[in-house]
């Protein structure tokens, strides 16, 4: 048997750690790239919810929107008809609201 000074043994070790540090950056370089994809997974899935969530805000709000417009053409429809009927008493309120509107201006100004 030869005898060694621990160099042999030491020359060993080192090549294993090299293995292992070799090993534990292949690993490293797959979990990076898994996290990659799995965050790429994630952002496009949170962009598809929040642009369906935009979509249904938008078409709430449009509804909305023809809601209160067809709402305001029939009272529009409806003063002009009570205007048409009795027109006498549209002035009179019309004068009625007019002076009631400029004795509270003039009430803030003094």
């Amino acid at each position: 048997m030869r005898e060694t000074n621990g160099h042999e043994e030491w020359k060993a070790a080192i090549e294993k750690a090299q293995e292992l540090l070799e090993e534990g950056q292949k690993e490293m370089a797959k979990a990076a790239e898994m996290a990659k994809e799995k965050g790429q997974e994630a952002w496009e899935a949170a962009r598809k919810k929040s642009r369906e969530a935009w979509d249904e805000v938008r078409a709430t709000g449009l509804n909305a929107l023809d809601d209160v417009r067809d709402q305001s053409e029939e009272l529009w429809e409806d003063a002009e008809k009570l205007v048409k009927k009795h027109p006498a008493r549209a002035i009179g309120l019309t004068l009625l609201v007019g002076v009631v509107i400029g004795a509270l201006l003039s009430r803030d100004r003094d």
